[in-house]
């Protein structure tokens, strides 16, 4: 299965599948100042996607909250050197529940997609 030709819609759908048919939140930001307007004000309980531009990730940016400060990072995957990692790290010292982001993609895309789960 190739998942580089499915739509957002697509892989919405089978997470929500996978989810007993819930509904999964999208944060989508095209600019550092939408993507931590809209992170910051994500429900920490339950598990999103996060979409943006690749670009977000490559000068070790944070994205500040209430919480305190997330990195966002990629770095080259030691396994499939055409991939990068990405990655949006909570601060490790935030009291209650917060999100930790991953996923992976080409090192050409321009939109990348990851995973955010309750810590």
């Amino acid at each position: 299965m190739n998942l580089s030709v499915w739509s957002i819609t697509g892989v919405v759908g089978v997470l929500a599948g996978a989810a007993a048919a819930q509904p999964v939140p999208i944060i989508e930001g095209s600019s550092h100042a939408e993507l931590q307007k809209k992170f910051c004000a994500a429900n920490p309980n339950i598990e999103h996607v996060l979409i943006g531009p690749a670009t977000l990730f490559v000068d070790s940016q944070q994205i500040i909250c209430d919480n305190g400060p997330y990195k966002l990072y990629r770095i080259v995957n030691a396994q499939d050197t055409d991939d990068f990692d990405y990655f949006l790290d909570p601060p490790v010292y935030a009291h209650g529940k917060r999100l930790g982001c991953d996923g992976k993609a080409g090192r050409s895309m321009r939109t990348v997609a990851l995973n955010c789960r309750p810590l």
